[in-house]
């Protein structure tokens, strides 16, 4: 009961702070920074007490699908609502709120029944799942960030007045903001799959396999982008889509076979 509370707490405060920042996406003042701040505030410490609760069971930790997905989730909202208080992000708000709404309402409908007894903290193991997931939400912002350029892009091209007077960041800020992103973002997967090699036996492993071969692959286009930037310039609509593209893969390598086998396998 208390599970199912908190979600619908959070539900209704990341909600609220959604449609506020759409009600006033286009004003040339933005959204009130204050209304935001306090009603992402306390959506971002509901989903914590939810996690905490959650995951720490009287049975032991709880490291489902789900709650490894809301713990990802989280740490993408603080990230970007942090971000948002020095940076214009006003476009991303939204997206990353809305997202959180409907992941967590989709919680109260889906298994949480993977129980860990104990979990072993080997500093090998730490290190490794702390820079991927780290590595993953840096990533994941710089993909929004890829997104929110485009739209911005795409109305200029169309001489869009709305979108000139209107309280979204200059074009070339969110440029700059992204192309920094996806290069700390590679850096740490870099880190990530090396951490990964030196400090696991089981990288290589049938049942791990495919996740570290797109993690690679995924390592690959993101490492295409950074030094196509570099050395070609790369930027638009084919810098845009690659960086998608390698978000879309990195997402099935951490959460594809786990979605399967716990969500779809276990419906079916």
């Amino acid at each position: 009961m208390l599970i199912t509370i908190l979600t619908l707490l959070s539900c209704a405060f990341y909600g609220a702070a959604t449609a506020h920042v759409l009600s006033r996406l286009f004003d040339a003042k933005g959204p009130s920074q204050k209304t935001t701040v306090i009603l992402s505030t306390l959506a971002i410490l509901t989903h914590m007490v939810l996690l905490v609760n959650a995951v720490f069971t009287t049975q032991g930790q709880d490291l489902s699908f789900i709650n490894v997905s809301l713990l990802t989730c989280w740490v993408i909202v603080l990230s970007v609502t942090a971000v948002s208080l020095r940076f214009p992000a006003t476009l991303l708000l939204p997206v990353v709120y809305g997202f959180a709404t409907i992941l967590l309402f989709a919680s109260l409908f889906m298994p949480h029944d993977i129980i860990v007894q104990s979990i072993r903290l080997e500093i090998g193991l730490v290190t490794h799942i702390s820079i991927s997931l780290l590595a993953y939400c840096v990533l994941v912002i710089a993909t929004l960030y890829a997104v929110q350029f485009y739209f911005i892009d795409k109305r200029l091209k169309r001489k869009d007045l709305a979108i000139v007077y209107s309280h979204l960041p200059p074009l070339m800020v969110v440029e700059r903001q992204l192309y920094q992103l996806v290069f700390v973002g590679t850096a740490l997967l870099s880190l990530a799959l090396l951490s990964g090699f030196v400090f696991l036996d089981s990288m290589l492993a049938i049942e791990n396999a495919h996740k570290t071969v797109l993690s690679i692959i995924a390592w690959g286009v993101f490492l295409a982008v950074v030094i196509g930037r570099k050395l070609r310039g790369w930027r638009g609509k084919s810098s845009v889509i690659t960086i998608m593209v390698g978000a879309g893969l990195l997402t099935l390598a951490y959460f594809g076979s786990r979605f399967v086998q716990e969500i779809i396998l276990q419906r079916f």
